[in-house]
């Protein structure tokens, strides 16, 4: 699961950074070791928010259990994509 988590922060670090920085914690938890690409998001969401910010936010995802966890990226990931512009919009 962290693996999928992993990539879905990456998904969302440049137009969700919060959303990455909580992700990214969740994903954490469920993974022992993390992949290279996990230092590029958090770099990015860093960048972003700054470095406390990005602690309480990846603490808030390492404070998530497997559901809540799972629920809150389905939930992020459907925002996301709702606001996609169309495909078929001309």
């Amino acid at each position: 699961m962290g693996t999928i988590l992993y990539i879905i922060a990456a998904a969302l670090t440049t137009t969700r950074p919060e959303t990455a920085a909580i992700i990214l914690g969740a994903a954490e938890t469920y993974v022992v070791e993390s992949p290279k690409s996990a230092q590029l998001i958090s770099l990015i969401v860093t960048q972003a928010l700054g470095d406390e910010r990005v602690r309480e936010l990846r603490a808030q995802g390492a404070g998530m259990d497997g559901d809540q966890a799972v629920a809150y990226t389905l939930t992020q990931t459907t925002q996301a994509l709702s606001e996609l512009p169309s495909a078929t919009q001309p």
